[in-house]
């Protein structure tokens, strides 16, 4: 299975996952976010295919890096699971103690997740909001799947391996929803949570 990367951005610390950290930029995503900052790339730029064995060369590179702040490789996108088949792949060519990250919306049918759920050291999840209105009204879908899948991850009591990112998006949620979607996904068994604003250019 091959990569569709978009970029790849070295040297980043702590803002994807634990340590130093390769970002991989894949290419597709299933939503139309409204503030998307990768919308413009998505949409008209260009992507590079990798194979996995390509794609080990080029984050190697940093490998010292990775061992000795507990970093590694984060998958971010567009949406990173629809790629879920090539990062598994990937695992199993990597070096130990090398730690992979997946950021995602969850927004991908639960076999990709069940696939990459013992595997990969965290998931970094962007929900947007836990009201179906508000999501759908933002992203342009529903987040029926989005909902399916934390009930799995809860179900495995996996939420120890997620980072759960709830943002304030300006003229579709409020304070009152974000503290609504941070209680529920509380009482789902997921602790990790980080609420933020989302800063429009």
């Amino acid at each position: 299975m091959n990569f569709k990367i978009q970029t790849i951005n070295r040297h980043r610390m702590t803002v994807d996952g634990e340590g130093v950290t390769t970002l991989v930029g894949l290419y597709g995503c299933p939503l139309q976010c409204k503030y998307c900052i990768n919308q413009k790339v998505l949409r008209e730029a260009p992507y590079k295919e990798y194979t996995g064995e390509e794609l080990l060369s080029v984050v190697m590179q940093d490998y010292c890096y990775f061992l000795a702040t507990n970093g590694g490789i984060t998958f971010g996108g567009g949406e990173s699971l629809l790629h879920a088949e090539a990062i598994r792949e990937f695992i199993e060519i990597l070096p130990e103690h090398v730690n992979v990250n997946v950021e995602t919306s969850l927004f991908v049918e639960q076999k990709a997740l069940e696939d990459l759920l013992q595997p990969v050291h965290q998931f970094i999840i962007d929900i947007k909001s836990m009201n179906p209105v508000i999501y759908e009204s933002y992203t342009k879908q529903p987040n029926t799947k989005v909902l399916q899948n934390l009930s799995y991850i809860a179900k495995v009591q996996m939420q120890g391996k997620c980072r759960i990112r709830v943002p304030r998006i300006p003229e579709y949620n409020d304070e009152a929803d974000v503290e609504n979607s941070v209680s529920i996904l509380k009482d789902m068994g997921f602790e990790n949570i980080d609420v933020f604003d989302y800063i429009l250019k």
